[in-house]
């Protein structure tokens, strides 16, 4: 993706969701297709998805003020609704708080947003068990060096075996 403007599909809900989550120094990592673009997979997606620290629903509750500065509804804080018509989707993952934490910071549309590394982006798409997360794992692996015994860490060993097989195919 390299950052380019004019390459990062949803630019401005993106950006305004990072500047939103700065703002109320909320944690945060950019997870999802735009994420899986990042680390090499090209796709089309209709949303941008973040991970976000657990109780970031009563601060954005507490900031509706706020939220609508940065072009958000405020009557919604488990998915975001953008004046732009696009949805910001809040992943439910248990391993958001870690996830944030490695999270690395990349430059994508001209501002430093911070991506889920890309063992832990595998490891939620693993989760997930979609047919099109098999696919970006599949893509990811190919644009990106992955170290298996760290995603081995972060998965179960039925979701590991299914990783296994996806490199397999890959």
């Amino acid at each position: 993706m390299g950052g380019e403007e004019q390459n990062v599909p949803l630019r401005r809900p993106l950006l305004d969701a990072v500047a939103l989550f700065e703002h109320l120094q909320l944690g945060y990592a950019l997870v999802g297709g735009i994420a899986a673009m990042y680390y090499g997979r090209q796709r089309f997606t209709e949303d941008v998805d973040f991970a976000v620290v657990p109780g970031h629903m009563d601060v954005l509750a507490a900031n509706g003020n706020i939220m609508k500065e940065h072009g958000f509804d405020p009557t919604c804080t488990f998915k975001l609704y953008h004046d732009s018509g696009i949805d910001v989707d809040i992943w439910k993952d248990e391993f958001s708080e870690q996830i944030i934490s490695r999270a690395r910071e990349a430059d994508l549309a001209g501002r430093r947003v911070k991506i889920a590394e890309p063992h832990d982006l595998i490891a939620m798409k693993l989760r997930a068990g979609r047919v099109q997360d098999d696919y970006d794992v599949t893509q990811i692996l190919r644009g990106t060096a992955i170290d298996d015994a760290i995603v081995q860490q972060r998965v179960t060993p039925e979701q590991f075996s299914r990783y296994l097989d996806l490199k397999r195919r890959g």
